[in-house]
């Protein structure tokens, strides 16, 4: 087990070699994805060492037929199979939701219905709801959207320990590689 890891949050849409990088992360390059890297507001990638671990992306609504005005969806997240099981998506999924809420939108996701382990999650979370359910290419997708209470919680609540936010504390983040567009951006992990 690696005792740190390096988070960079940007909000830089990601060209060149950054593009690249991410897209050793996916296994499917596709106009979607392409899409949704285009339309970025926010990305956070985990590093260990100079190696990209995990990263995820909040961008706007490509696809999805969601009836939320301003939505932001916090898509493309994935994280190398053997950090898997380390906490790392629940802080990539704090921190997106975190820039999410601070620009007042209202934050969806889409899950393929062949990943029922992450939309039964979200069946039981008390913060998401299910808007609807959609096809595309031949796959049912479902939207989930934030509730009001979400916000209400992460507003009262400094540590979120809320269902599908539980962040691991063992990471340090380290400055950016993509850089920042202000020290701000840098998140304390521990």
């Amino acid at each position: 087990m690696h005792s740190f890891l390096r988070y960079s949050l940007s909000t830089s849409t990601p060209l060149g070699a950054a593009r690249s990088e991410l897209e050793s992360l996916y296994p499917v390059i596709d106009d979607r994805w392409n899409q949704k890297i285009d339309r970025a507001r926010y990305i956070v990638s985990v590093y260990d060492s100079h190696l990209l671990i995990a990263a995820g992306i909040v961008h706007d609504s490509v696809i999805a037929p969601t009836s939320v005005m301003g939505a932001l969806e916090l898509g493309c997240m994935s994280v190398r199979p053997e950090y898997r099981r380390r906490g790392i998506r629940q802080q990539i999924t704090k921190l997106r939701l975190d820039f999410v809420l601070r620009t007042g939108s209202t934050p969806i996701t889409v899950i393929d219905s062949a990943n029922p382990g992450s939309w039964a999650a979200y069946e039981r979370s008390e913060v998401w709801e299910r808007e609807r359910s959609f096809e595309y290419q031949g796959q049912v997708k479902y939207i989930y959207r934030g509730v009001p209470a979400l916000t209400e919680l992460t507003a009262t609540t400094s540590n979120l320990e809320l269902p599908m936010l539980a962040a691991q504390r063992n990471s340090t983040p380290l400055p950016a590689v993509w850089g920042f567009d202000e020290p701000s951006e840098v998140k304390q992990m521990s």
